[in-house]
């Protein structure tokens, strides 16, 4: 983006059709803002491990009903220990949490689009990357739900084009300004519009181009953090 950037690699494997487990590496590089907190080359390096399971539905089986496919899942995070340990700990953030979520896929099959609704139960701040809860100013660290939607164009068999939102959590905000820092660590919600091509069954590329809102605004004069993704997935 502007001032961040972002890498992230991972795997996942499923288990009849029904069950997944998954484990990635986020790799953030604060870039300029690293440098004005005295810290310059300071990278926020993030481990997810998940798990989820479809208790319901089948989005394929049920293209022809109202029945959307269900799933519930867990995402535990862990942030490596950096030069950033001390202001979160100011702050009253933790370096590990858990998110909670559900999460619905409906295929109309006829009108060639997936729609996917997700509930998130979550403390993270910017997604982790900033820890999880704030307790400085007298902030509850209570876990707050989040939703994000989705939705895909099937252009032909093999591209599809669509969009994504994802509201995020601005609890960090009155932590910081009690702090000192006003509404220097405000977040905002996450969105993207992409195209995805899928040669074959095995292989998958998507670019994106993303608005992360503002990430660390006394550091970045509040500018939007809008850039663009570009992802590989190889399936087998």
């Amino acid at each position: 983006t502007r001032d961040y950037g972002l890498n992230i690699y991972g795997a996942a494997v499923g288990i009849n059709d029904r069950f997944e487990l998954s484990v990635a590496q986020q790799d953030f590089d604060t870039r300029g803002t690293g440098t004005a907190l005295g810290l310059p080359g300071l990278r926020l390096k993030q481990t997810i491990f998940g798990a989820k399971v479809r208790v319901a539905g089948d989005a394929i089986l049920d293209s022809d009903s109202l029945m959307p496919q269900i799933a519930v899942g867990l995402q535990h995070k862990t942030l490596g220990s950096t030069g950033l340990d001390a202001t979160l700990n100011a702050l009253g953030a933790k370096r590990s949490g858990t998110d909670f979520y559900v999460s619905a896929t409906k295929l109309f099959l006829g009108q060639s689009l997936l729609v996917n609704g997700t509930l998130r139960a979550t403390k993270a701040n910017q997604n982790g990357l900033l820890g999880y809860g704030a307790t400085l100013g007298g902030n509850e660290d209570r876990y707050s739900l989040q939703p994000e939607f989705s939705i895909g164009y099937l252009v032909t068999k093999n591209v599809v084009v669509g969009a994504e939102y994802r509201f995020m959590r601005n609890k960090l905000e009155k932590a910081g300004a009690v702090a000192g820092l006003g509404n220097g660590l405000r977040s905002e919600d996450w969105k993207d519009i992409f195209i995805a091509w899928a040669p074959s069954k095995n292989l998958s590329l998507t670019l994106a181009y993303v608005d992360l809102g503002v990430i660390v605004p006394a550091t970045t004069a509040s500018r939007k953090q809008t850039g663009y993704y570009l992802s590989a997935q190889v399936a087998f």
